[in-house]
């Protein structure tokens, strides 16, 4: 894939870059039959303490979690993430040209971010719905060292990642920024029952300038770690699968207790990880 130079000039200007179809199809199959594994777990374990009566086997992954859940959905899981040490996570995590792109904003150390997320959105459903909001914010907020300053948070060489494995849209949930919101560093946010919100009307304001990021599957957005963004509610009758993670400069803190695993060294590269099979066989940590 061919870096465009102007790339970084557009992410330190609007604080995101969306890279079309950057993720190939049997990296993205791969991850789809992981997820379809993770939910035939969470089906065996619902029969077994029963709370349902049917495993819904005939129901793709756009239904079937949800159809699981429907009589206890308040049990629904709202994300995966220790669970994606299975060697299908590993093409989207290490993706050679993604690391590229990563590399041309945070520089040749990389290091995967331990928050890493597999996110299934269920319809109309409070628990997965995601307000205005900074991921700079949980950071600062919410982490157990209360030593941990804004500027500290600021200071972060980090790049998120999103991608969909379903088509993402204003129907079943996509997510909106607010461009150049993440020059204004952290802002104060207020916990709700699920996350964080932002509420001060001195940043409310600005978000009449959001904007829809709408992406297909195959598609990937890099945006800023204090960028504004929220994820609309999901209005359709199907789930938004998606993955979401973080990469960062490997030299720095992690500001938590852990400490993630390195996907790309240029001085010393055998310190990262080589393989799906080594993937798999690593935890979170």
């Amino acid at each position: 894939m061919f870096i465009k130079p102007e790339w970084r000039q557009q992410f330190d200007e609007e604080g995101f870059l969306v890279l079309e179809q950057i993720i190939e199809p049997p990296v993205i199959a791969q991850a789809r039959a992981e997820l379809e594994k993770l939910v035939d777990q969470q089906a065996a374990r619902l029969l077994k303490e029963g709370k349902i009566k049917s495993l819904f086997k005939d129901e793709g992954l756009e239904t079937r979690i949800y159809s699981l859940f429907s009589n206890c959905i308040d049990e629904a899981p709202k994300s995966f993430r220790r669970e994606l040490h299975l060697p299908g996570f590993y093409g989207f995590f290490f993706h050679k040209q993604l690391l590229d792109v990563v590399e041309l904003v945070i520089g040749s150390e990389i290091r995967l971010y331990p928050n890493y997320t597999v996110r299934p959105k269920l319809p109309d459903w409070e628990g997965t719905r995601i307000w205005w909001h900074q991921d700079g914010g949980y950071t600062h907020y919410v982490h157990t060292d209360k030593s941990i300053k804004s500027n500290d948070v600021e200071d972060l060489r980090m790049l998120n990642v999103w991608s969909p494995l379903v088509p993402a849209r204003e129907l079943n949930g996509c997510m909106q920024f607010v461009p150049g919101s993440h020059k204004l560093g952290v802002v104060p946010h207020v916990s709700r029952r699920y996350y964080l919100e932002i509420i001060d009307p001195k940043y409310t304001a600005l978000f009449d300038n959001a904007i829809s990021i709408e992406l297909n599957p195959g598609d990937v957005v890099l945006f800023s770690n204090l960028l504004f963004h929220q994820g609309l509610p999901n209005r359709s009758k199907t789930v938004r699968w998606n993955l979401d993670w973080r990469y960062q400069d490997g030299q720095q803190p992690t500001l938590r207790k852990e400490q993630g695993h390195i996907a790309r060294s240029e001085s010393c590269p055998s310190r990262a990880v080589q393989t799906a099979d080594e993937w798999a066989k690593l935890h979170f940590s």
